[in-house]
């Protein structure tokens, strides 16, 4: 009964506060990954601490189950669409490195993860 109510009380600390800010998508499929490998680390470390020591042996299984699940659940979101353009510039005969001549700035379009378009400045040279 001690070992269940530590166990509850593990994942009742780990997961509060992943109930206090708000996110966009991305960022909240990331924490809910972080939280979940935090959460399955630490229960499956307190039961291997467990089943190897005492309950000291969960406690430090628990921890270190927990820091190793956060880890290896850890996700980036900077994933951005980057449209690159060739540039026709050529060296003026002067020797300086002058503006290509016909390049302007486009607003384009381009999707986040939500499927949202947004629109960007980007330089086009034709």
């Amino acid at each position: 009964m001690r070992r269940t109510w530590m166990a509850a009380g593990l994942v009742a600390a780990l997961a509060a506060p992943s109930f206090a800010s708000a996110r966009d998508a991305c960022q909240q499929r990331a924490h809910d990954r972080k939280v979940t490998g935090t959460v399955l680390g630490g229960v499956g470390g307190a039961l291997v601490g467990g089943a190897i020591g005492d309950t000291k042996g969960a406690v430090i299984g628990g921890l270190g189950g927990a820091v190793v699940g956060n880890q290896l659940a850890r996700t980036k979101c900077d994933r951005r669409v980057v449209y690159r353009t060739r540039s026709t510039h050529r060296a003026s005969s002067r020797g300086d490195d002058a503006a290509p001549r016909g390049c302007t700035y486009e607003n384009r379009r381009y999707y986040d993860e939500r499927g949202q378009a947004i629109y960007a400045p980007v330089r086009v040279c034709r």
